[in-house]
């Protein structure tokens, strides 16, 4: 026994016949440790009464095992009213950080006033993942100047140049959106999104968007969204502004799906069916279009991939190797709307 009687992890490890490192990160949930022998020392360590000592592993390894989640807001967003695309990626971020033996610590921030990125200065993290609203321009501005001090950190869509960033394979995206639109008969396909946003998901899905109408000679339909205002509200505004304008249109291409679902509110208010005059697609697969009516054809993001490789990908940066952000992959959710 070591001090005042209490079992230690190379006792444990001599007793199996394994090493002490082994021990380590099978009670870590270290997923490189064969099942069975991290069986066999979690059955023993429980038997001993044994637990990690976590103040001692940090002081040891000058490691904290814990990874900063930190979520951008809106100004002022209610927190419930959060975009659920991040709320899903939170769940696949964290269920991926807790298979390979580490803690999650969630932030939300929003506004300078509660901005904070030294998560390693303060050893409370050992980096720090950022994912949320595009709209928070002064939130991206501030992690982006955090990277220059080489704290570890991977965003989800950040649009500053010096933060290592993942995102979505938005291009291939917009081409399936596009492709099923025109297999379903639109020849007059309007964009609603942003077009003048840094975030490159939204610059992919234009731009491509403008790409495969110039290649098919077809006209193309961007209207103006309101600023500071919800994405709901902004396809909601942005439809009404093209039937008030008798713009002539009968597919929408939106760049996220709650865009679409204020799209398809403004379109039912004014007695155009949806899947039937007009057909609508959006971007991102939350839950949420899957009850709207008709429910929402979507371009569906893969959240579990998307976590995984941004858990991974900040692992990588721990350790000096180059991460992989190679864009996730994407797929059609084919439904009523379109």
């Amino acid at each position: 026994m070591g001090k005042e009687g209490r079992v230690t992890a190379h006792q444990i490890a001599a007793m199996l016949g394994v090493s002490q490192p082994t021990v380590s990160r099978a009670l870590r949930g270290d997923k490189k440790v064969n099942e069975a022998t991290r069986a066999r020392i979690v059955a023993l360590a429980t038997e001993l009464n044994y637990s990690v000592d976590h103040n001692a592993l940090r002081l040891r390894t000058q490691q904290t095992n814990s990874i900063a989640l930190v979520i951008l807001c809106r100004r002022g967003e209610n927190k419930a009213n959060i975009n659920p695309f991040y709320l899903s990626l939170l769940g696949c971020i964290a269920a991926s950080a807790s298979e390979r033996g580490y803690n999650l610590i969630i932030s939300f921030q929003d506004s300078p006033a509660n901005f904070f990125a030294n998560y390693t200065g303060s050893r409370q993290a050992d980096g720090l993942i950022v994912i949320g609203s595009g709209q928070n321009v002064k939130g991206w501005q501030f992690f982006g100047e955090y990277a220059r001090h080489e704290t570890p950190m991977i965003c989800w869509g950040a649009s500053k140049e010096d933060l290592i960033s993942i995102k979505s394979d938005n291009v291939q995206g917009a081409r399936l959106a596009i492709d099923h639109l025109l297999h379903k008969g639109c020849t007059r396909i309007a964009y609603i999104g942003p077009t003048n946003s840094e975030q490159p998901q939204f610059q992919d899905r234009l731009t491509t968007y403008m790409a495969e109408m110039a290649a098919r000679n077809m006209q193309l339909i961007c209207p103006p969204l309101p600023e500071n205002a919800v994405r709901e509200d902004q396809g909601y505004a942005a439809v009404k502004g093209l039937i008030r304008d008798k713009v002539e249109f009968d597919g929408l291409f939106c760049a996220n799906d709650f865009i679409a679902l204020g799209a398809m509110r403004a379109l039912d208010e004014s007695n155009v069916t949806v899947g039937q005059d007009v057909r609508v697609i959006g971007f991102d697969g939350i839950a949420t279009g899957a009850y709207a009516q008709p429910p929402l054809t979507t371009i569906e993001q893969d959240y579990v991939q998307a976590g995984e490789m941004l858990v991974e990908a900040l692992i990588a940066v721990f350790k000096g190797d180059s991460p992989n952000i190679t864009p996730v992959p994407v797929k059609l959710l084919s439904r009523g709307s379109a």
